[in-house]
């Protein structure tokens, strides 16, 4: 039998549906129909949702902050019979009598657009715009710059740092490539080269091309030699270079990221 469940909340209904999805995911099911509405802010907007969840026999799951609008719309919902799941209320209840003092009964606080969250979205505009090479001329505003050899890891992880809020740009070694003359430019302090074991950069490109369905044996990009080389020539641009070298053989971008974070709050 197919359930519809309405998400309802006074801002984007996000905290409402991760909790109804992770409920019904419980169940392995795939006859629910989930529907949100966004926004309801006021008692005639609450009514239509009401009166559509009666027709639709709907289970009810909210998220509102005011506590008025609130406490309205579930007495509405069990004298009409629908059932319904106030997510916040017995919290924002049991805070305020530990508390001593009412919620703010603000929509949106956790998202909202402050400072920092505009610094993230700039950040990550800058990763994506100078990512694998791409816009040397941004490298003396990055906060931080990573370069090393293909399949190093280099774009990842300059997302991962780009959503803690630091702009980031990362250059691709290859010895056939001159690296931009910008490179040289960066204080050394914001450059972090990123090495590899010799035999697992082979088994990751293998990897890399067994998925791209072509044949590792006959691509020099996961010969040894090859590979070899190209190590040789980071390992002799970062030493001239006088940055950082990180090894993230078998390690997490977490790992290597916080390295980083570590290193530029010293």
């Amino acid at each position: 039998m197919e359930m519809t469940i309405y998400v309802v909340s006074d801002f984007t209904g996000e905290t409402a549906e991760h909790v109804a999805r992770a409920a019904f995911s419980q169940f392995a099911s795939d006859v629910i129909d989930l529907q949100r509405f966004r926004y309801i802010n006021n008692k005639e907007r609450a009514q239509e949702v009401l009166e559509q969840a009666a027709e639709d026999k709907a289970l009810v799951i909210c998220t509102l902050v005011d506590h008025d609008l609130r406490r309205w719309f579930v007495e509405k919902a069990a004298a009409q019979g629908t059932e319904i799941v106030d997510i916040l209320g017995p919290i924002l209840d049991i805070l305020e009598k530990r508390l001593g003092h009412p919620p703010l009964e603000t929509p949106g606080l956790l998202r909202r657009m402050d400072e920092e969250y505009f610094r993230r979205v700039k950040a990550i505009e800058f990763a994506i715009k100078c990512d694998d090479g791409r816009c040397p001329e941004e490298l003396p505003g990055a906060d931080v710059v990573i370069t090393g050899v293909s399949r190093t890891s280099k774009t990842p992880l300059s997302m991962y740092l780009a959503h803690r809020g630091f702009m980031v740009a990362n250059i691709p070694l290859i010895p056939e490539t001159e690296p931009p003359k910008q490179l040289f430019s960066v204080p050394p302090e914001r450059i972090f080269g990123l090495m590899i074991q010799p035999e697992k950069l082979v088994q990751i490109r293998r990897e890399r091309l067994r998925l791209l369905g072509l044949d590792a044996e006959v691509s020099n990009y996961a010969q040894w030699e090859r590979v070899e080389e190209e190590l040789q020539f980071a390992r002799n641009l970062m030493r001239k270079i006088g940055c950082r070298v990180l090894n993230v053989t078998n390690r997490a971008i977490e790992e290597t990221a916080q390295e980083i974070l570590d290193y530029l709050r010293a």
